[in-house]
């Protein structure tokens, strides 16, 4: 069976594909949550729960540290590797999108990230356009004072904002770029949109899917003691072109190419168009090689 070019909950051909898919209830429900809203919750389950104390354990001294994220601490971290490739949810995220999907990246907070609003568009895309998405899962329960995940159902629906959308007209963004332009003109559209804001008030072991173009950030944390464990793990799809829309010109077609790891084998996922694969600047294979060997996490 030939891959689909648009995830199965964003394609007109939903009905139809849930029709002959024979996915169970919950799968089901799963499936028209992302459609529906661009996000939906899952419960990961009594044995998901004790991977997050022990998550919490592992990355814990990184935070002692002074770290305020950990970036790939599924690298050192068993616990953290264990719960970004969580069986169940790679069914629910093959059902939802069509294709195979794999952990690239994990995040780790110990309190709430208070980031910008966005859409991980802008950080993380695909061609096929959209086989990208976010999987926050709570490592302890969130309470509503520490700067919980917030986000904007249905936002996933709007038009994909680009860097040139947002003003930036040079072929490739500079960094300053997405503070002065991107972050007031994303902010902006949402609010211009009317859209309802929820906040992500997870029970420890909860997860949030959200699809690529959803509305998210960090709300303001209102304790100053207070503490936000968080997982975020970031996945792609098998077959895909791989990118950072940041630093690429879209419009050009020339696109910053990336050779992201596959956490769940170890190794990487090499970019591919129409099933074919892309070439790479030989210094790309080599840092993303280099990474592989040195397995340090990255820590801001």
């Amino acid at each position: 069976m030939s891959l689909p070019d648009v995830p199965w909950f964003e394609s007109d051909g939903l009905d139809a594909y849930l029709a002959r898919a024979g996915l169970d209830a919950d799968a089901e429900v799963f499936v028209r949550d992302l459609a529906r809203d661009g996000y939906a919750v899952v419960d990961l389950g009594e044995a998901a729960r004790a991977l997050c104390d022990q998550a919490v354990a592992e990355t814990e001294a990184y935070f002692d540290a002074g770290a305020v994220r950990v970036q790939d601490a599924w690298r050192r971290s068993p616990a953290v590797r264990r719960l970004a490739v969580w069986p169940a949810m790679r069914e629910r995220l093959r059902a939802a999108y069509g294709r195979d999907p794999f952990p690239f990246q994990t995040l780790n907070f110990r309190r709430g990230s208070t980031q910008a609003l966005h859409a991980d568009t802008v950080h993380f895309h695909s061609v096929p356009a959209r086989f990208m998405c976010g999987v926050w899962i709570a490592l302890e329960d969130v309470r509503p004072d520490a700067g919980p995940l917030v986000y904007y159902p249905g936002s996933h629906r709007l038009p994909v904002m680009t860097m040139r959308d947002a003003g930036v007209n040079a072929g490739r963004a500079q960094p300053d770029d997405y503070a002065l332009h991107f972050e007031p003109r994303f902010a902006e559209r949402i609010d211009g949109a009317g859209l309802p804001r929820r906040q992500a008030e997870l029970k420890k072991g909860q997860a949030l899917v959200w699809a690529a173009n959803l509305a998210h950030g960090g709300a303001p944390i209102l304790d100053p003691d207070s503490t936000r464990r968080s997982l975020v793990v970031h996945c792609y799809f098998e077959d895909c072109l791989y990118y950072t829309p940041m630093s690429s010109d879209e419009a050009a077609g020339d696109l910053d190419l990336r050779m992201p790891p596959n956490v769940r084998t170890g190794r990487w996922a090499w970019p591919k168009r129409n099933g074919w694969p892309a070439p790479l600047a030989p210094i790309l294979v080599a840092r993303a090689v280099l990474a592989g060997v040195r397995r340090q996490p990255f820590v801001d």
